[in-house]
């Protein structure tokens, strides 16, 4: 059995967890059925599934437990991450388009922009070994490129878009969008951290990257559009998201977060299917960009 094979079946095996809790017979019939959808070798043993339960728990951090009062697996939610099940949908997509060789033409993908990643291994290396790193650095806002050497601690997503958290020079916190870097270079500088940011806390209020200091966490109220509504419980925005309101015509939402820029963007991203209900603050903002859009001034 090849290794591609175990892949494709332990993704599977995933994906049949993430539906229903399961029982063996289950697992066999899902297995037997997609074995000859994929024209791949699925069904196992007992012994090779109890194997695959331990690489799925190590490579993806998803626990699928045998519970014994309902004889069927399920996944343990306090002992799973799905941060990595992106992971999955890579893989089933080189899996369908793989064998054939490129995309088929009734396909559209949107096309994307590279945003950093083949810089990543570099980066895990330097945050590991506790390595400096230098990059060229291109902002947004400025035509030309800038030299920086930094210490990487962190790596961050937001919105399909990678971020890379470091000490700079003068041992500033700061944030670099990876889309923008040119160029980046391992050193053997090693360094220390003096102090520590515990990223949990930094980014538990925030709706984004952007954290200004001293600016307060306050109560955002949202008011959505029954259709919009559906979009907005699917894919809730923050953490603190609380429904207030569903009652089939509106969707009403409560969060605990700091106003800053990107917040301000995403809602006006949505036109006229939402309203800002509070705070004051907020709608002033919204209501003076909102403005701007149909006929006034660009800033």
């Amino acid at each position: 059995m090849s290794k591609l094979d175990s892949l494709i079946r332990q993704a599977e095996i995933i994906k049949l967890a993430r539906k229903r809790a399961f029982d063996w017979q289950t697992l066999e019939n899902h297995l037997a059925r997609k074995e000859e959808d994929l024209d791949r070798d699925l069904i196992i043993s007992k012994r090779t599934f109890n194997r695959d339960l331990a690489e799925i728990n190590e490579f993806f951090g998803i626990a699928i437990k045998y519970d014994f009062k309902s004889g069927q697996y399920a996944i343990d939610t306090e002992g799973s991450s799905e941060q990595n099940i992106q992971l999955l949908e890579v893989f089933d997509t080189l899996q369908l388009f793989g064998k054939r060789g490129k995309v088929p033409s009734y396909v559209f993908m949107e096309q994307k922009v590279a945003k950093g990643t083949e810089h990543f291994s570099t980066i895990i290396k330097a945050i590991e070994q506790g390595k400096r790193i230098q990059i060229t650095y291109g902002k947004y806002w400025k035509s030309e490129t800038e030299e920086r050497t930094l210490k990487p601690l962190a790596l961050k997503e937001f919105k399909q878009r990678w971020y890379l958290l470091t000490f700079d020079e003068n041992d500033q916190f700061k944030v670099f969008a990876l889309d923008r870097v040119h160029e980046l270079n391992l050193t053997n500088e090693r360094f220390k951290v003096n102090q520590q940011i515990d990223f949990e806390v930094y980014f538990r209020d925030l709706f984004g990257i952007i954290n200004t200091p001293g600016n307060p966490v306050e109560e955002v109220i949202l008011t959505f559009s029954e259709l919009k509504g559906r979009y907005i419980k699917s894919l809730p925005w923050h953490a603190s998201q609380e429904i207030l309101v569903d009652d089939g015509n509106i969707l009403t939402i409560r969060l605990q977060v700091k106003i800053e820029y990107e917040l301000i963007s995403e809602i006006l991203s949505h036109g006229d299917e939402v309203r800002v209900d509070a705070p004051e603050s907020l709608k002033e903002i919204v209501r003076g960009k909102a403005g701007n859009m149909v006929g006034g001034q660009i800033k």
